[in-house]
């Protein structure tokens, strides 16, 4: 007696017109990474696109979205991705980055800085164990993204016609893997983000090298200390010395000028009215010291007002 034989169909779920075109657009991005706002754009995109999509509405929404990224996820054209996990996902089919570039694109108000920066430059040998990146507060983080998202991503119109359903906003992340891709990550939030600029070839942003030499005055200890700072001034800062005075009369505190005026006048010997007019933010009577780490020395600039404080 012949018994007939059963076997299992594993049924692949079938792409809608809408999934296919935003497959292609991912792949050909080639993106390592996309995040659920990105995801949603890019969906907005070719809904507008006029495209024979075969679409029930004339808008996206969370709904929508939600769809749309389980299918992708289950064809596994995309996969959650393994250092961030929530609202990231690998595109599969494109190649990975590096640890600097794959945080570029999650935020892309940040930038490398500190001696991380300044490896990049060449200032310095050094290389720091972490991957030093600066990255909004949540505060400002939370205004950037608005001001993305109402004046640039959505038009006026799009603005007061759709529901909150048909707005994706897109959340600063308040928190970072300790790796990524391997590499450890050292986070420097700020609501006092300084210029910077996109690495050519790169998904990356690097502080812009004045901005560096003004923050390695404020914070020494992310450059590989003050002792370290002067070095590098000493053989540096006459190279970037247009970029050192702009950047140090950009920044908010009037200690960095002091600073700044000290090294370039006093240390290096170089004289600009610009450096000398940072000397109005001198302090007599009070205790500030070149090196913000270190305890106070008798050691002083008059002229500076400033503690010399580095051995």
């Amino acid at each position: 007696m012949e018994h007939s034989k059963h076997t299992d169909t594993i049924i692949t779920p079938k792409l809608t017109l809408l999934e296919e075109a935003l497959r292609d657009i991912l792949v050909e991005s080639q993106m390592p990474i996309v995040t659920s706002y990105q995801l949603f754009n890019n969906i907005r995109g070719l809904y507008k696109s006029g495209r024979k999509l075969w679409l029930r509405t004339s808008v996206p929404d969370k709904t929508k979205l939600n769809q749309v990224r389980r299918s992708l996820v289950e064809l596994n054209i995309l996969t959650p991705d393994k250092d961030f996990q929530h609202g990231v996902y690998r595109i599969v089919n494109n190649s990975d980055r590096s640890a600097e570039e794959i945080c570029g694109v999650i935020d892309p108000f940040g930038y490398i800085s500190h001696l991380s920066a300044m490896a990049r430059y060449g200032l310095t040998d050094r290389r720091s164990k972490a991957l030093q990146i600066t990255l909004p507060d949540a505060k400002t983080g939370k205004q950037l993204w608005k001001e993305q998202i109402f004046e640039r991503d959505y038009t006026e119109e799009e603005r007061t016609s759709l529901s909150p359903a048909e707005i994706i906003s897109p959340s600063p992340r308040s928190s970072f893997p300790i790796k990524v891709r391997g590499q450890e990550i050292s986070i420097k939030r700020t609501s006092h983000l300084a210029d910077s600029q996109p690495i050519k070839g790169s998904l990356s942003r690097i502080e812009k090298v004045g901005q560096v030499f003004a923050g390695m005055l404020e914070e020494p200890d992310l450059c590989g200390g003050m002792k370290h700072v002067i070095e590098v001034w000493e053989e540096h800062a006459q190279t970037y010395l247009e970029e050192i005075i702009e950047a140090v009369e950009s920044r908010p505190k009037g200690i960095t000028k002091v600073r700044a005026g000290y090294l370039l006048d006093e240390l290096l010997g170089i004289k600009n009215p610009r450096i000398e007019n940072w000397t109005q933010f001198a302090q007599r009577g009070g205790s500030r010291m070149l090196n913000p780490s270190a305890p106070f020395e008798s050691k002083f600039s008059e002229k500076w007002m400033l503690s010399l404080n580095v051995n």
